[in-house]
């Protein structure tokens, strides 16, 4: 077990400590700034580039939030299926170039390339698209799922407010009703005032004739003549 004094003397040397010197251990070194759950290691193959990887580490980490386990378990299939894409992506590159030079050979003619590519290297493309296809599954789905906890932790908005009716101003609805005019009840059907019939042209002809035979209220009878009897 190790004593006070040499406790304290690791903690001074730990002090001036400047990092690995050597390009080993700097590259070792270089993989404790992932903040993530893969192992940065495994993820990168001879060809790659290592400071790729941290970079869209980085970009991730700084879309999404890495806090809670099963949040870090999403950024991390995200990135990790991205990666996967990238180096699939490289290899059906490869692929072709490797094809095309190994069936060069073959025919007396390189006029056709791709078609030699095609030919022999069917099966291999096909097993490639369906592993390019199978990441981009696992990928858009941990992505939904991200982007549905991060709906679900947004705080529900309010609706605004409705302004307030100043006290001077009545609104047209709590006006008095005797300012209004009535308006017709449903199912009430208005009378039409009733017109004294108009006399005919020709009852209107014989009206100054009839009018002679009533008497005036103040004028004196008339004396009826007598006639004679006819025999």
């Amino acid at each position: 077990m190790a004593t006070h004094k040499q406790n304290e003397a690791n903690r001074q040397n730990a002090q001036k400590s400047t990092g690995p010197r050597s390009a080993e251990g700097k590259a070792t070194s270089r993989f404790n700034a992932l903040k993530s759950g893969i192992d940065a290691k495994s993820h990168v193959i001879p060809g790659e580039d290592a400071s790729q990887l941290e970079t869209l580490v980085a970009e991730y980490q700084e879309r999404f939030s890495s806090a809670t386990p099963e949040r870090r378990l999403l950024v991390d299939t995200l990135v990790s299926s991205e990666w996967l894409l990238r180096r699939l992506n490289r290899a059906e590159a490869e692929f072709w170039q490797y094809e095309a030079q190994r069936t060069k050979s073959s025919y007396d003619s390189n006029k056709h390339p791709i078609g030699r590519v095609l030919y022999h290297g069917d099966q291999v493309f096909d097993r490639l698209q369906r592993r390019i296809d199978s990441i981009g599954r696992n990928y858009h789905r941990a992505l939904k799922e991200l982007q549905r906890l991060e709906a679900a932790e947004q705080p529900a908005e309010c609706p605004p407010e409705q302004p307030e009716v100043p006290a001077t101003e009545v609104p047209a609805s709590t006006q008095s009703p005797s300012n209004q005019q009535p308006g017709p009840q449903i199912g009430f059907v208005p009378q039409l005032a009733e017109t004294a019939p108009q006399p005919s042209p020709m009852a209107q002809a014989y009206q100054p004739a009839r009018a002679g035979l009533h008497r005036l209220p103040n004028a004196a009878p008339q004396p009826i003549e007598a006639r004679p009897p006819q025999v």
